[in-house]
């Protein structure tokens, strides 16, 4: 017993001279216990830094998302600025092609604002009138004679006359033209007009192959004006003003 007990002495006398004297020990001790450190702090690090490489995945992810909806929502706007634009540009054309035949009128809210007076008392809708006379210019060059034999009619002198070419008057867009040299010339003069009219805007509104549509024959030199587009469009397709309007 008294052994046993004097060897545990021994132990504990020899690890406090250990612990004293061996410096290699302690050095060790001092290494092992900065490596933990050192790996605490790391691993500290490593868990901080990949925090903040989340926070900042998720701000770039939301940053991104914002513009993705700025974007579309910058593409909305103009997309409906467009339809806008469209509706805007197809109200201004209504009044060029307005339909007016022996099935319906002049619609109630259609007016002319003002009127750009012709030679003898013919008139017509101030809007068209530049168009008119670079075209009757442009035929005179081209050694035509046109000149106006009707224009603009009231509703009531429409009436009167009873012919439903005469209805198309009262949109102030029309007229009918002769030949200055006389009759002889008027299908010459007609060809003319056939092949450029519509380069300012006028078709031949009632041709003669159309009768089964318009309802209408006998008036090769009525002019209507429905505007660039749709006359360059009636032309190439062959399309009268109601064919037109039903192929829109």
């Amino acid at each position: 017993m008294g052994e046993g007990k004097g060897f545990l002495e021994w132990v504990k006398y020899k690890w406090k001279v250990l612990s004293i004297s061996d410096g290699h020990f302690f050095r060790f001790i001092w290494i092992v216990a900065i490596s933990v450190s050192l790996l605490t702090v790391c691993i500290s690090a490593g868990v901080i830094n990949a925090g903040e490489k989340k926070q900042e995945k998720e701000r770039i992810e939301l940053e991104e998302k914002k513009k993705a909806e700025e974007a579309e929502a910058a593409l909305a706007s103009l997309n409906d600025a467009r339809e806008k634009e469209k509706a805007r540009i197809a109200k201004e054309k209504e009044w060029m092609l307005v339909l007016v035949n022996g099935n319906q009128g002049l619609p109630e809210d259609f007016k002319i604002n003002e009127f750009t007076e012709l030679v003898n008392d013919h008139k017509v809708d101030k809007r068209i009138y530049e168009e008119l006379q670079k075209m009757f210019d442009d035929a005179r060059e081209a050694d035509q004679s046109p000149s106006i034999t009707a224009s603009y009619m009231s509703p009531e002198e429409a009436k009167e006359v009873g012919l439903a070419c005469a209805l198309d008057h009262t949109t102030g867009l029309s007229i009918d033209i002769t030949s200055s040299e006389g009759e002889e010339d008027v299908d010459n003069m007609m060809k003319w007009f056939d092949e450029n009219a519509a380069k300012y805007g006028f078709v031949i509104r009632y041709p003669e192959d159309k009768y089964s549509v318009t309802g209408v024959k006998g008036a090769k030199t009525h002019l209507r004006y429905v505007g660039k587009e749709a006359a360059a469009a009636m032309k190439e397709k062959g399309q009268c003003l109601e064919e037109y309007l039903e192929s829109k």
